[in-house]
């Protein structure tokens, strides 16, 4: 039964499935904003501009080094803005019934778990599509911490419309040009995009490492911190007793940063290993493939497709270092006593 199943789910057109669907959320996303947003576009402006920052220069610094496209990120931003926050507040609701909406327990536990859970769907729907294919490569990194930061960002401009404001303080320290989706006002707070960016940089480390079991621990190691980060920060009382140990509120963007800084190194220098070099003059010879094209669509066309030949050169490497350890395994001479 479940074979069956599972063949006939193989057979379905999933790229056409994936198209409809982005299309499907996009207009309900633009039949519905007008009414969320009730007419205070300028707040909702202004944390849309914080939230396409960090998606934007995260997505043109690796280009060299992801294998995720636009067509991707968006649907992790879509995932965000729609499956978890309803997920959140669904779920969230039910707690908050049984616990009471300002208990303890279910501003600094149940609110936290649920949230930072239900923010990696769109994570955990990637991880279990590439399982399924493993010979297809996997994504690295990279891949996955953009889709966090663009899953956090749809469900944190969700939130800042859902409720009227703006959370985010912008570009008023030296980090937040990095990170302008931090709260910096009153206290310091990372902010959904950042801790599930987090989230996922740790994932893509743990997938392109699964050979080696305690690589499963840092993703693990990962949701505890931004849950305990975000749970400390929604009750005042924690919040003044606790945020000392998170270098009030720094440790988790200063964590992703420097995550992002080698993982950009590590996973570029990766890509042009495995391509031999090929992966950045192919990178500098796109304009010129797309500029060959008859027409503007013919030109277009021959721009995303080398932009696919692309993604897919990152994510052939991304497996590189599970398949060398083995590769070394397999022909290392056997210790017999």
């Amino acid at each position: 039964m479940m074979r069956a199943l599972a063949r006939l789910l193989g057979r379905l057109p999933w790229p056409w499935i994936a198209r409809l669907s982005m299309l499907v959320s996009i207009g309900i996303l633009a039949w519905g904003l007008p009414q969320l947003v009730d007419g205070d576009w300028s707040r909702f402006l202004t944390s849309t501009g914080h939230h396409a920052w960090i998606v934007g220069w995260l997505f043109v610094v690796s280009h060299l080094a992801r294998s995720r496209t636009l067509f991707n990120v968006a649907g992790a931003w879509l995932g965000g803005w729609f499956t978890a926050i309803w997920l959140s507040l669904t779920l969230g609701e039910q707690t908050g019934d049984w616990l009471g909406e300002q208990d303890f327990w279910q501003l600094t536990v149940a609110v936290p778990i649920i949230e930072e859970l239900m923010k990696l769907v769109p994570l955990a729907v990637v991880l279990v599509l590439f399982r399924r294919r493993r010979d297809a490569g996997t994504p690295g990194a990279v891949d996955l911490a953009i889709l966090g930061v663009a899953a956090g960002s749809g469900y944190g401009m969700h939130e800042d419309a859902l409720w009227a404001r703006v959370s985010s303080s912008g570009f008023d320290t030296p980090l937040s040009w990095i990170f302008p989706t931090m709260h910096t006002d009153v206290g310091t707070v990372a902010g959904h995009a950042v801790w599930t960016g987090l989230v996922g940089l740790a994932l893509g480390f743990w997938a392109t490492h699964k050979d080696r079991r305690i690589t499963a621990l840092v993703p693990l190691a990962a949701v505890a911190l931004v849950t305990f980060d975000h749970g400390t920060w929604n009750d005042l009382g924690t919040r003044e007793e606790w945020r000392g140990a998170l270098l009030d509120g720094w440790l988790v963007p200063g964590l992703l940063a420097a995550g992002l800084v080698v993982a950009l190194v590590v996973e570029t220098r990766r890509v042009q290993r495995r391509s031999e070099g090929t992966a950045s003059r192919f990178a500098r010879s796109i304009p010129a493939i797309a500029a060959g094209g008859s027409t503007p669509a013919r030109k277009v066309q021959r721009w995303h497709r080398a932009h696919v030949v692309l993604r897919l050169m990152a994510l052939r490497a991304h497996s590189l270092p599970s398949l060398e350890r083995a590769a070394a395994r397999s022909t290392s001479p056997e210790v017999t006593s």
